[in-house]
């Protein structure tokens, strides 16, 4: 009775919001004037006509990542859809806020907006987010303004709709390769072809007849495998990856990497994850070592649930460069409110990083697509709000432990990634479904926001993307002006790693024992940051969060000068400093 008061509740509360958007009416994102391209079986050759963006120009070192999903940040044509006009719109708004290198989410036509990982044409733009042309000029002007672009490449898998998949049921055999038919070892991951499913993908004709074939689909029905021990499907990924070199983009985030051979199926008789990758990261090489000045890819992998550290063997294959790193989607800080770390922790991880090659990063954060915002973990693990209660507007200790933890994510020798709406406070995500993990940017001005409708994704009224949390915060261009802001707070910090450039270093040379510089209870709560080409110059960063109701910092002034440089609910005493629970410092200390 109460687990069905509490369901009653939440969707009272989403129907609330249905009535409440800024936009009247929701875009249809399956919507028939939505075109796709023509089927598309082969990619050979098609970098050599690929559409050219404008060279990227450095205008900053940050070295943070911004992650964003084109079709909910910002409207640009006026129909509740984000695109790339939009996102082009809202630059200025990225190069203040200090960022250098963008993340977009899949942008290639796919089977939904919610399924974007469900790729029908790797070759394409959706023309829902303003096609090929409107990319390119976002590409180039975001390269004007000093941002690289990293686009996901999806190559575990393909959509149920993808012209190759639809061969392979029904018996072509050059395209039966490309999968894993027939699978004789059953398990999970072994799906059916049958017209129910058929049924749900309205672009098919619904004439022919479901070929009830088995196939290997890891994830879901809609998202056959590709057999990646097949040198033809490795060829075609090539050709994908030299096409968007080509037309300018920075790098690539390759989804699902831990999946590529993980099924009981599935074989690695000619290729490997390491292999794969260096081929990929040659082929982008020959296109980037013919332009003047122009930097390699930058090539990352996902990997979360487990740890990162042991993907570190995919950056290099027989001496040569593979991946650049492994985003971290595991220990630190996913999903974890508690965001101290213990220095020895620190050292070791940034240490093996350090040591797995020339170019490899750490690369954390705190959330994105496909997990709770930070902020919703700390509710439940922190506050114990209950799933109905995660409507709730924000307190001010909630306010001080989103502070806390964007503060500690930029203070790290990393390579950050900072998921959009992090810097306005976004929360209340999940419990409306997996679609509302993806809440859209609030503008001011009500035409940019967006709105949208998936007859493809079948959660109850859960199938919109619309504003939630977002309607009880600031909109992001109030809190680009708010000198009080969380916004403006961020940018300060991305400003640091401007100013001190070893801070943006993974490097285990820019960390020093805190130890060294103060006296304290909890030593976890503070990171120091070392110039390793100046050691008379330090950074000290520290923060009194929920496991403390206050700490004092005994400041060992006989060996530094304690410069604050950043005080939030925090007290600078001549020999000490006192923080307040929910409060954080930053000094620049310089050694006598």
């Amino acid at each position: 009775m109460k687990k069905l008061y509490h369901n009653w509740k939440i969707e009272k509360i989403f129907k609330g919001y249905l009535n409440n958007q800024l936009r009247q009416t929701p875009a249809i994102w399956d919507d028939p004037k939505f075109k796709l391209p023509k089927s598309r079986l082969d990619y050979t050759d098609l970098w050599k006509k690929a559409p050219k963006a404008k060279p990227y120009v450095k205008k900053r070192s940050t070295n943070v990542i911004y992650q964003l999903l084109v079709y909910n940040f910002a409207d640009g044509n006026n129909d509740a859809l984000g695109d790339f006009i939009g996102l082009k719109n809202k630059i200025p708004y990225l190069v203040d806020l200090g960022i250098d290198q963008l993340w977009l989410s899949p942008i290639q036509p796919a089977s939904s907006y919610h399924d974007g990982y469900s790729v029908i044409d790797y070759c394409a733009v959706a023309e829902q987010l303003g096609g090929m042309d409107a990319f390119v000029e976002f590409l180039s002007a975001a390269h004007e303004n000093g941002i690289k672009v990293y686009l996901d490449l999806i190559f575990n898998h393909t959509s149920y709709e993808h012209p190759w998949f639809q061969k392979a049921l029904y018996k072509d055999p050059l395209y039966e390769a490309f999968y894993r038919l027939d699978p004789s070892y059953q398990d999970s991951d072994v799906k059916k072809d049958t017209q129910k499913i058929r049924s749900k993908y309205h672009r098919l004709d619904q004439n022919i007849q479901a070929s009830n074939r088995q196939y290997l689909a890891r994830f879901t029905y809609g998202m056959p495998d590709l057999n990646l021990d097949n040198e033809l499907v490795i060829k075609q990924l090539i050709e994908i990856q030299k096409f968007w070199t080509t037309v300018g983009v920075d790098g690539f985030r390759y989804d699902a990497i831990a999946e590529f051979y993980s099924s009981e199926q599935e074989t690695k008789h000619n290729f490997n994850e390491a292999k794969i990758f260096s081929m990929l990261r040659q082929a982008s090489n020959e296109i980037t070592s013919l332009e003047q000045n122009r930097d390699e890819v930058f090539m990352i992998g996902e990997w979360v649930f487990t740890d990162p550290l042991k993907a570190l063997e995919y950056t290099t294959y027989n001496g040569l460069q593979a991946l650049d790193t492994i985003y971290d989607g595991f220990k630190y800080f996913r999903q974890n409110p508690d965001v101290r770390i213990k220095y020895q922790d620190l050292k070791e991880v940034v240490t093996k990083y350090y040591n797995a090659s020339a170019k490899t990063k750490w690369v954390p954060f705190l959330d994105n697509h496909d997990v709770l915002r930070w902020l919703d973990h700390y509710r439940s693990e922190v506050l114990n709000l209950k799933p109905h209660e995660h409507n709730k507007k924000l307190s001010s200790l909630e306010f001080d432990a989103q502070r806390i933890a964007l503060m500690q994510l930029l203070a790290l020798p990393a390579t950050p990634i900072i998921y959009y709406g992090d810097e306005l406070f976004y929360y209340g995500t999940r419990i409306y479904g997996d679609p509302s993990l993806r809440e859209p940017m609030k503008w001011d001005n009500k035409q940019e926001n967006c709105y949208i409708f998936d007859n493809k994704v079948k959660e109850s009224d859960k199938d919109h993307v619309l504003l939630t949390s977002a309607l009880t915060l600031d909109s992001a261009d109030k809190a680009r002006k708010d000198q009080r802001s969380l916004y403006t707070f961020l940018k300060y910090l991305i400003s640091l790693r401007e100013k001190y450039p070893f801070i943006t270093k993974t490097n285990p040379n820019t960390i020093l024992d805190p130890y060294e510089v103060i006296d304290t209870l909890d030593y976890s709560s503070f990171i120091v940051r070392l110039n390793p080409n100046n050691q008379n110059m330090l950074l000290l960063f520290g923060f009194c969060n929920y496991q403390n109701n206050s700490l004092s910092v005994i400041k060992i002034s006989r060996k530094y000068h304690f410069k604050p440089l950043y005080l939030y609910k925090a007290k600078n005493n001549s020999w000490n400093i006192e923080i307040e629970q929910g409060g954080l410092i930053i000094f620049e200390l310089i050694r006598k």
